[in-house]
């Protein structure tokens, strides 16, 4: 998937607009995701792919209340 764009966690989360630790966690995906172009064979065998979880990940609503 290297290039393409993806959703990410930041992408629903209601704290998108004011997040303190957005960059530090997309730069951190980055790196996850290239340790597994580096390492495909190696690391696919024995560890799942996942993105990381962010401990202040808040779901945003997808119902717009009026």
């Amino acid at each position: 998937m290297s290039g393409a764009v993806r959703e990410t966690m930041c992408t629903s989360c209601i704290h998108r607009e004011v997040c303190l630790y957005k960059q530090t966690y997309l730069e951190y995906l980055r790196a996850c995701e290239k340790m597994y172009e580096d390492y495909p064979d190696d690391i696919s065998s024995f560890i799942e792919e996942s993105d990381p979880n962010c401990i202040h990940y808040k779901k945003k609503s997808d119902v717009n209340l009026r």
